[in-house]
């Protein structure tokens, strides 16, 4: 049976990352595809996002000045949330609706994160700052009603722990769970963007031949830049570390200057650019203390970037120790060893590059697609018991690569 229009529901699409990047790019490959697609947003940033695009509540996107960001947030979220929700209450056309939590009900929820066992996880790490940030009450109210009152046919986890810990903290059936992990772009992340490695280094002031650890995370804290920082300074190698990131880094800043490392550690901010810096980069490193899928590595490994990283959420379901990459414990002693033999023995770098290259094309925007499709003829076909009967092995459609 003919797969319906497929609507996204995301406060935001486009490259800025996280779930908009994601929702970006299935419906690109969708409509790649040849399907009848639209996406429900309040703000598309790049042009050819705009085919099939609704806006609901772009007002929400004034701009604020930058101390007040987090206060913005806590109002936008909620409020895109209703706007949406309402919306699509009012429309009653024939749809599969598929949402990044960013709408009370719908076909399929994407969960790309579950907040409480991120809280967790920064608890027991010592922080406790989350407790006085109110968008987490509203994320927990938000949380419960979608995944404790089983308003969506189906719950997608983009890794094995998302679904361990949908069963955990919310008692989903795993019936009702399927794992779709995420993407990558590889016309964006790839080798061939080396040739701007020069560039990019001048730009950033830093020499052709120092080697360049790259750390890529906007929450500096639960990403594990204090290891970060502490494993720069026991190094024998006398590497960079270039943070790609926007938060607040007054406390690593002082944590490098106590430890003699501030010429070393670069604070690039926020960068647009992000293929290139790969591309400056000769290793990726993220000690994360939680994470759900982390896709920043498998962008590292599709543009030729060997990975050392925590073996959290999602990273431990593509990334194999001493295959693709190298796993780290949050130890500056260990990942400053690692990091030294990595850095150091080009015969292992082009040996992890090569198995890392192989494991992106594993999870082309394509192949992704082609998994949601199945999931939503599965949908189709429970909505059309005739159709079960005759047709529950039919596919849809698609080219044989993207299979």
């Amino acid at each position: 049976m003919e797969i319906p229009f497929v609507l996204q529901v995301a406060r935001e699409v486009g490259f800025g990352g996280g779930s908009e990047c994601v929702a970006f790019e299935l419906h690109r490959a969708w409509i790649a595809l040849g399907m009848d697609v639209g996406i429900l947003t309040s703000r598309a940033t790049e042009p050819d996002a705009q085919v099939g695009v609704t806006l609901t509540a772009a007002w929400i996107n004034h701009r604020v000045p930058r101390r007040l960001r987090h206060l913005a947030i806590l109002f936008a979220v909620p409020l895109f949330t209703i706007a949406a929700t309402l919306k699509l209450a009012r429309d009653r056309s024939r749809k599969i609706v598929l949402s990044h939590g960013d709408s009370l009900a719908g076909d399929v929820c994407v969960v790309h994160a579950v907040n409480r066992a991120c809280l967790e996880a920064k608890s027991q790490a010592g922080y406790h700052g989350w407790r006085l940030n109110p968008s987490n009450l509203w994320i927990a109210w938000r949380d419960r009603w979608m995944f404790g009152h089983g308003r969506y046919r189906r719950v997608v986890a983009i890794s094995e722990r998302v679904r361990r810990e949908l069963q955990q903290y919310y008692n989903v059936p795993d019936d009702r769970i399927v794992t779709i992990p995420n993407g990558i772009n590889l016309d964006r992340f790839n080798p061939s963007n080396r040739y701007k490695r020069a560039e990019v280094r001048r730009s950033l002031g830093i020499s052709s031949d120092v080697p360049l650890i790259l750390f890529v995370g906007s929450r500096f804290r639960i990403k594990g830049l204090k290891y970060a920082i502490e494993a720069l300074a026991e190094m024998n190698t006398k590497a960079v570390l270039l943070v790609a990131g926007d938060d607040n880094a007054r406390s690593f800043k002082k944590l490098a200057a106590r430890l003699g490392v501030t010429d070393r550690v670069i604070f690039a901010g926020g960068v647009k650019n992000l293929p290139q810096v790969y591309a400056a980069a000769d290793a990726l490193l993220l000690p994360s203390l939680y994470e759900t899928f982390a896709l920043v590595c498998l962008e590292a490994m599709a543009s030729g970037l060997p990975v050392v990283a925590s073996p959290v959420g999602g990273i431990e379901d593509y990334l194999v120790d001493g295959k693709n990459g190298f796993h780290i414990q949050h130890d500056p002693t260990e990942i400053a060893a690692k990091l030294d033999r990595l850095l150091n023995d080009k015969i292992l770098q082009a040996k992890i590059i090569e198995k890392g290259l192989a494991t992106a094309r594993d999870y082309s925007w394509e192949r992704i697609a082609a998994r949601y499709i199945d999931l939503f003829q599965e949908l189709v076909n429970e909505r059309s018991p005739e159709v079960c009967r005759t047709a529950h092995t039919k596919r849809s459609t698609i080219p044989a690569e993207a299979a």
